[in-house]
């Protein structure tokens, strides 16, 4: 069961992660309105939005073999919680939306997710 669980937690966040960062880039892209990121620094939002989807697909990695890639469980924690906790204060502080604020809680949820699969998935176990 437990393996289960990690395959299809890490599934769900690989597949969503794919769909509201393409949909995000592909806005940021086209410029559509409400889309626009005022940087003078154009290769960070990029870089962001590259890098994030590069951990969707890592994620999606890690759903075919929970055991195996257990460890990579760790840092995909740490793609998630440092984000949610800046959003958190990003907000607190008036400087983002609250569609922001969601998006960053349901990085915390599958942050926490993540950690449950870690904990449940015996790294002695043999692939489900």
């Amino acid at each position: 069961m437990a393996i289960g669980f990690a395959k299809r937690v890490f599934q769900i966040a690989g597949f969503w992660g794919l769909f509201v960062l393409s949909l995000a880039y592909g806005a940021y892209l086209l410029g559509l309105e409400g889309a626009t990121i005022d940087t003078d620094r154009p290769e960070f939002v990029h870089g962001f939005f590259l890098i994030a989807l590069a951990w969707q697909v890592a994620f999606l990695f890690i759903a075919t073999d929970p055991v195996r890639y257990r460890p990579l469980m760790l840092a995909a924690m740490l793609e998630k919680f440092p984000f949610t906790l800046a959003v958190l204060v990003l907000y607190a502080n008036g400087q983002v939306p609250v569609t922001m604020l969601v998006l960053g809680l349901i990085d915390g949820v599958l942050g926490v997710l993540f950690s449950i699969a870690y904990i449940w998935t015996d790294p002695t176990s043999g692939a489900e």
